[in-house]
């Protein structure tokens, strides 16, 4: 679909229903993480077979179309900033704390990456400073306190330590978020674009996974451990490449946005797999971050005119 095709009203409603797409799925891989890893999967293989299989299924879609990612060093390096902060980062953190932290908490850590786009935004000046923004951003960083710092708000209160190793994975997703916008090549489609930066992703965790766990492959029989990292495969693959065409529509702090909806699904899909239940806190924080994303989108430019591709 061109940009002119998505002027107006069709295109705010074609991002929004990408943005709804990719939180919901998104938030959908929590709980998978969390099925497959205390279900045996060593937490580096699994960050290993989810990229490298979502590699496989965005390859196999660009081989249909016949239009597989371009490669050139000005395309590599641009492949490999995006492979390190929102391939490499985010899988191998959220893999590593899924077993010690409720996958609906895993999930509101996320929140606060369309806080750290923001704060990356405005260093860089990408965009003018807004009072509402800032409002929405020390809501955001409240609902965040709300789960780190009452004793209550956690099963355990071991747990919070945990809660900040989980929080460099929405560092890296927010830095990937400006990556997603600023780094594609102009001769480059979302879809190649995601092709080529998950094939880099799985590249750079592989000798992790070799050196940690050695060559481990689906060992045993298929049980809801290995199912759920099958399916995780085409989930992220879907995430990556939507979330690109998000950000050929859109800006970098709308891209963000579907980790706040990734936030709210998360905490579904942990009730609906897990029956979790959570504190007082812990809600109260999601709806400071539910409004903390209204006061941040308010005044954004949620869809602007993009290059074509």
């Amino acid at each position: 679909m061109t940009d002119q095709e998505q002027e107006g009203p069709s295109r705010r409603l074609y991002a929004l229903s990408l943005l709804i797409t990719t939180g919901v799925l998104f938030g959908l891989i929590f709980s998978l993480t969390r099925l497959s890893i205390t279900g045996g999967v060593p937490f580096l293989a699994f960050a290993f077979w989810q990229v490298f299989g979502a590699a496989l299924c965005v390859l196999a879609y660009c081989a249909l179309r016949r239009r597989l990612p371009r490669w050139s060093p000005r395309h590599g390096l641009s492949y490999l900033a995006m492979a390190v902060t929102g391939g490499l980062v985010p899988p191998v953190i959220f893999a590593f704390v899924a077993p010690k932290l409720p996958a609906g908490i895993v999930s509101l850590t996320v929140s606060s990456s369309p806080i750290m786009t923001l704060l990356i935004v405005l260093a860089l000046r990408m965009e003018r400073f807004n009072l509402w923004r800032l409002a929405g951003l020390a809501l955001g960083i409240a609902g965040v306190l709300l789960i780190l710092l009452p004793e209550t708000s956690l099963p355990e209160p071991g747990m919070a330590l945990w809660v900040l190793v989980a929080l460099a994975a929405p560092l890296g997703l927010g830095i990937g978020n400006i990556g997603a916008v600023r780094l594609r090549p102009p001769d480059t489609t979302p879809v190649q674009f995601a092709a080529g930066i998950l094939c880099l992703a799985a590249l750079l965790i592989l000798p992790l996974m070799l050196w940690v766990h050695g060559a481990w492959a689906f060992d045993g029989p298929l049980d809801t451990a290995q199912i759920s990292l099958l399916v995780v495969m085409p989930t992220m693959g879907v995430v990556w490449c939507f979330g690109m065409e998000i950000a050929r529509v859109a800006d970098a702090v709308y891209l963000s946005l579907f980790d706040y909806l990734a936030t709210l699904a998360g905490v579904g899909w942990g009730i609906l797999f897990f029956a979790e239940r959570h504190s007082p806190w812990v809600w109260g924080a999601l709806a400071l971050l539910m409004l903390s994303i209204w006061l941040v989108t308010r005044t954004a430019h949620a869809v602007t005119h993009k290059r074509e591709n």
